[in-house]
């Protein structure tokens, strides 16, 4: 399977016509939830063209109607029992074996919310209940490879094709082309090659192995993924990792050795935490906090640390803990 795919879920759907680009942004994100669930993307077959859709990307046309081979679209529709006017689609694990298949109900015209749903009770069948005959394998490997060759192959038209709908996205950004970045993270070079719509917190957790930079929300609402980035308080999930220039420093590059930084020695005394995961975030926000001189009052204190949220409600503990560790530096 192509590289662009590989080890990927794809949801190969045929519909009559496409027409989502007037959905609404919550469809999307739902539509996104459940992709990232199966950590698939989305091929879209129809006669407005074929489409592709990331959980991290817009809706793109690969395809545009007038290259569409009609006989060809057809003879494959048949080969795997897709009516028309019946819209379908069929799982594909990363390794091209066919995980299951579902009809959408036809008094209605497809919809992102009609998707969603079948493909929520399609990836809990794939877990207990589907099973692949020999003949299912070979065929679903032939479907997936097309598929997927098909959408590489016209990625590196998009000029000619037109850009497609425009559709709310968590990422945005091509997909597909990698590039050399080197981040500078708790004073250590690291050199990733990665796609430019990659944010710096997935880069930070899935590259670089520094998961106590939480992610949360993935909006920048709950201040989880918060790093600095030259002394600067950054939400991680919204900089992409191409564009982090300067000194990165995570909740790992804090300590010295068993020496904690005055800031976490200050919320473990004040017990400034409860589950925890909301911690390593409002530590650096606190310590950024404390470098800009914000922190003067309790009142100027929840202030600023408002954009970190504590599920848990222990925010008393934490302004009592950036007021400690503010006095202990003075």
């Amino acid at each position: 399977m192509p590289a662009t795919f590989a080890g990927q879920t794809v949801i190969l759907a045929f519909f009559d016509a496409c027409g989502w680009q007037h959905a609404s942004e919550s469809a999307y994100r739902a539509l996104r939830a459940e992709l990232r669930g199966l950590g698939a993307v989305l091929v879209i077959v129809s006669h407005d063209g074929i489409w592709s859709f990331r959980p991290d990307d817009d809706l793109e046309l690969c395809v545009g109607r007038d290259e569409i081979d009609t006989a060809q679209w057809d003879a494959l529709r048949g080969r795997y029992g897709v009516r028309p006017g019946v819209p379908s689609f069929f799982i594909i694990d990363g390794e091209s074996v066919l995980r299951g298949s579902h009809q959408l109900p036809t008094h209605a015209p497809p919809s992102i919310d009609s998707l969603v749903t079948a493909l929520s009770a399609a990836g809990r069948a794939v877990v207990r209940e589907f099973s692949v005959s020999r003949r299912e394998l070979v065929l679903s490997s032939l479907l997936a490879v097309f598929a997927v060759a098909l959408v590489n192959a016209c990625a590196g038209r998009a000029n000619d094709v037109g850009p497609g709908p425009q559709v709310p996205s968590a990422g945005g950004g091509a997909s597909g082309t990698e590039l050399d970045v080197t981040l500078n993270v708790n004073g250590e070079a690291r050199h990733l090659r990665i796609e430019p719509r990659v944010s710096l917190l997935d880069a930070l957790r899935e590259r670089c192995g520094l998961t106590g930079t939480k992610k949360g929300c993935d909006h920048g609402q709950c201040g989880a993924c918060t790093v600095l980035i030259d002394g600067r308080r950054v939400h991680a999930c919204l900089t992409l990792a191409v564009m982090a220039r300067g000194k990165i420093t995570t909740i790992e590059g804090l300590a010295r050795g068993e020496q904690l930084h005055p800031m976490q020695a200050a919320f473990v005394e004040c017990d400034g935490l409860q589950c925890g995961y909301c911690t390593p975030g409002q530590i650096m926000s606190a310590i950024g906090l404390l470098g800009e001189g914000h922190a003067k009052s309790d009142d100027e204190v929840r202030e600023e640390m408002s954009g970190n949220i504590c599920r848990c409600g222990a925010y008393s503990n934490i302004v009592s803990a950036i007021q400690l560790a503010r006095g202990r530096s003075a």
